[in-house]
C-alpha cells in the first residue's frame, strides 16, 4: 500500500463521524500539494482492495479489513514500552512457484510487521504476532502451508550478532540521526509561528500529517526490537518520543471548532 493510501486510511479511521467526505480529503491533500485526482484514485483503489467502503455518494468509511491493517501498523510504536519475555516467534512456510504472488505478499507483510529472514521462507520476531500471521495466512488462503513455533534458540550465535545479521540497524540508526536533526532544526522553527497563531487549524493539520507520515514510514521500516537487543547508541526510541510529543502538541493546538479537530482525536 502506498504511503498516501495508508495516511488516508488512518484519517478515516481516526474520526468518530460516520464516514468522511471526499471533498474534505481533497481539501486537506491539496493543501499539501497533492492533486485531487491522485486522492480520488487512492480512495477508489482502497475501496477495490476492500479497505474502504462507500455507503453514501462521495463519502467513505473504513472496513474491518482496513481497521485490521491500521491496528497492525499503529501497534508497532507501542512495542517501545513493552517488556520482552525472551522468546522468539518463528514462521515457516513452503509455497509452490505456482502461488508465487501469495508467497511474495506474505513475505512483504511479515517484513513490514518487523520479522527478519533467518533462512529462505523462515522468519523470526521477538514479538507475539501469532494473531496477525494467522490473519495473513487466511487472507492469502495459505492456512495449511504455515508452521508457527515459539521458544528460545539453542545456538552459539549471540542475540546481538543475530539481530545485526537479520536487520539493517546501523543504516536505520543513521536515518534516525538525520530525521532527529531535521526535526529539531527545520521542523521546529517552521511550526513555531503556527502554534502561536493557529487560525482555522489547516496549516497545523498539514504539518501534523507531515510528521505523522514520517513516523508511520519509520515504524514500518523499524522492527521495533526490544531494548535488550539494541545497542546503547540506538536513536529510535528518542526519535519516536520527541516526535509523538510534538504530534500531541500540534493536535491540541488545532482549534476546538476546526473541521480538522476530529481527525486528531487519538492524540488529544
Amino acid at each position: 500500500m502506498l504511503s498516501l493510501e495508508k495516511q488516508i486510511l488512518f484519517l478515516i479511521s481516526s474520526t468518530k463521524t460516520e464516514g468522511v467526505e471526499v471533498k474534505r480529503l481533497v481539501e486537506i491533500y491539496e493543501a499539501r500539494g497533492i492533486d485531487h485526482q491522485v486522492v480520488r484514485n487512492a480512495l477508489l483503489h482502497m475501496k477495490k482492495e476492500g479497505y474502504l467502503c462507500s455507503k453514501e455518494r462521495s463519502k467513505y468509511e473504513i472496513t474491518r479489513q482496513g481497521l485490521d491493517f491500521i491496528t497492525t501498523i499503529n501497534q508497532k510504536p507501542l512495542l517501545l514500552e513493552k517488556p520482552w519475555d525472551g522468546k522468539w516467534l518463528t514462521v515457516m512456510f513452503e509455497v509452490p512457484e505456482s502461488e508465487r504472488k501469495k508467497r511474495d505478499s506474505l513475505r512483504s507483510d511479515l517484513l513490514q510487521l518487523g520479522f527478519g529472514a533467518l533462512y529462505k521462507s523462515v522468519y523470526i520476531t521477538p514479538w507475539d504476532y501469532v494473531e496477525e500471521v494467522l490473519r495473513f495466512a487466511k487472507q492469502y488462503d495459505l492456512e495449511g502451508r504455515l508452521t508457527l513455533l515459539k521458544g528460545s534458540f539453542v545456538s552459539q550465535e549471540q542475540p546481538l550478532a543475530l539481530v545485526k545479521r537479520l536487520w539493517p540497524l546501523d543504516d536505520l540508526n543513521e536515518v534516525y540521526r538525520a530525521k532527529i536533526k531535521w526535526f529539531r532544526s527545520d521542523f521546529a522553527s517552521e511550526i513555531d509561528p503556527l502554534l502561536r497563531e493557529p487560525s482555522d487549524g489547516l496549516a497545523l493539520f498539514v504539518r501534523f500529517l507531515e510528521l505523522g507520515e514520517l513516523l508511520a514510514d519509520l515504524s514500518l521500516n523499524d522492527p521495533m526490537l526490544p531494548e535488550e537487543l539494541l545497542g546503547k547508541n540506538w536513536l529510535g526510541r528518542a526519535c519516536f518520543q520527541e516526535m509523538q510529543q510534538c504530534l500531541r502538541q500540534l493536535a491540541n493546538a488545532i482549534p476546538m471548532l476546526s473541521p480538522y479537530r476530529s481527525f486528531v482525536a487519538p492524540f488529544l
